[in-house]
């Protein structure tokens, strides 16, 4: 009865100079987000920006008020004295941590250059990543929190 509807089709010819002007517009469209670099091409799908990963501390991130992160970034930038010992580490490994780590600290602290990674939240503690100095070297702290916004370190580990 009634006969099927058929589908237009339009064909055009590219011939070289079309083709090529359509590869030219496509690229100048392209070219200014394609010299960005990755990590912000990508932080243009997210209301926020992603910061970079870094091979050996994972994703990067800015410290927010009362997180790990921030205690870490605050402990690392204060000298190494008694002060900081009670401030931050626990009381019940104070005398085996200073024992262990005394040297490491005094070279490591204060920063004034570092990065930090995501915490890593484990069962019982925090582990934040970080690198630090001029060669940005990179290391660890494992807090537990003893309250909401304040923590207690309890292990460190720095690797060369």
């Amino acid at each position: 009865m009634f006969d099927k509807p058929r589908p237009i089709i339009y064909k055009i010819d590219m011939n070289t100079p079309t083709r090529s002007c359509l590869v030219l517009w496509l690229l100048l469209v392209a070219a200014p987000v394609a010299a960005l670099p990755l990590s912000t091409q990508l932080a243009f799908t997210y209301e926020v920006p992603l910061l970079s990963q870094d091979l050996q501390i994972g994703q990067l991130v800015e410290p927010k008020a009362g997180s790990s992160e921030a205690y870490t970034a605050k402990a690392l930038s204060e000298p190494y004295t008694m002060e900081w010992v009670e401030t931050y580490v626990a009381e019940d490994v104070r005398f085996s941590f200073v024992r262990t780590f005394d040297r490491d600290l005094s070279l490591l602290l204060p920063q004034t250059k570092f990065s930090l990674g995501k915490a890593v939240q484990r069962e019982q503690s925090i582990a934040v990543p970080f690198r630090y100095g001029e060669d940005m070297r990179y290391g660890t702290f494992v807090w537990i929190e003893v309250s909401e916004g304040l923590y207690t370190l309890v292990s460190i580990s720095l690797n060369p």
